[in-house]
């Protein structure tokens, strides 16, 4: 009953806007005692959560800590209050070992259709963290359970559900996923994003398209780099491109772009780096970073920042390569 408690317990922090802390709570699980038998019995809770959110459940403002108390003296128990909570680490989940490696994902948005009819903007956006990963469980988690869904004989529209991407999701999955994604702690998630505003862009840079991507994306991962002063080993994932000749000029730009700034900063035979191209199914990563990326590129296309400013908060660096250029070449 104790798990089955928990989920009602978050459903109930997810309406009160404490979507973080609910989350957290995932595979927690609780226990209560009599800790005084005076005026009528005093009791407490004890919650046993996931080691990596040990600190921060147990430096919980008062406040929460009343909150959370009021949910717990207010489900079924023994006949006693419940005035009190403590928080213990649940050692029977699974840890993942910790990692000094570096991981960057990488996404894309826009097109290279240089007209009218093509999108305003073109970007890469890299998300840069480190294991363990933590919440993937419950991205995980969420994904199941909207396929479990489709068992219900009430609902009418089905799900199949193998990844999450922003730009197919509907309304309720988004908000559902950027409401996940602005829960992770702000130190070990780190975003950047470089963007074009493609009108301004020379014709002699855009012509040759093949060399537009590979240098743009060279010089992105340099300057992504930079931004982190990287000083460890680090590996790279994109999403598996359909097109081998694609995926050829992925990894050469960024080889070129990689290659060129560790030489420059006389850190060629300090790290080793690599580079994978994965299903985005198989990486919540790569599903993360597509939201990301999304949410950016609408802010910069569409003029909307309701789901940038849930993820604005990880944004080591926006550049916006062409924002001081005052001609522009063709209009969108």
């Amino acid at each position: 009953m104790s798990k089955e408690n928990i989920k009602i317990i978050q459903n109930i922090l997810k309406k009160q806007d404490k979507y973080d802390l609910a989350i957290k709570l995932e595979n927690a699980y609780y226990q209560d005692y009599l800790i005084d038998n005076w005026n009528g019995g005093i009791g407490q809770v004890e919650i046993f959560v996931h080691p990596n959110y040990f600190f921060e459940f147990d430096s919980l403002e008062e406040e929460t800590k009343n909150i959370l108390i009021k949910i717990f003296d207010a489900l079924p128990h023994e006949y006693y209050e419940i005035n009190s909570i403590k928080f213990s680490i649940n050692t029977d989940v699974n840890i993942e070992n910790i990692s000094d490696t570096l991981y960057i994902f990488v996404d894309e948005a826009g097109d290279f259709d240089f007209s009218s009819k093509g999108s305003k903007h073109y970007m890469f956006t890299f998300l840069a963290k480190r294991r363990p990963f933590n919440l993937h469980e419950y991205i995980a988690n969420y994904r199941y359970s909207l396929l479990e869904r489709n068992l219900d004989p009430f609902i009418d529209k089905r799900l199949d559900i193998e990844a999450f991407h922003a730009c197919e999701d509907n309304n309720y999955i988004k908000n559902e996923l950027f409401n996940i994604i602005s829960t992770f702690d702000e130190n070990s998630v780190k975003a950047y994003s470089y963007i074009l505003e493609k009108p301004k862009v020379l014709p002699e840079k855009r012509n040759q398209k093949d060399k537009f991507y590979i240098d743009n994306l060279s010089f992105a991962i340099q300057k992504l780099l930079d931004e982190l002063q990287i000083d460890k080993n680090f590996i790279i994932i994109t999403d598996r491109l359909p097109v081998q000749s694609n995926k050829n000029k992925q990894v050469g730009a960024l080889k070129k772009g990689i290659k060129e700034y560790l030489k420059s900063k006389n850190l060629d035979k300090q790290f080793r780096y690599d580079i994978f191209h994965h299903c985005s199914a198989s990486s919540a990563n790569l599903q993360i970073v597509d939201y990301i990326c999304w949410a950016i590129f609408r802010k910069f296309e569409r003029n909307d920042d309701i789901y940038y400013n849930k993820i604005k908060k990880y944004l080591i660096k926006i550049d916006e390569m062409t924002k001081d250029r005052i001609e522009v070449h063709y209009q969108k």
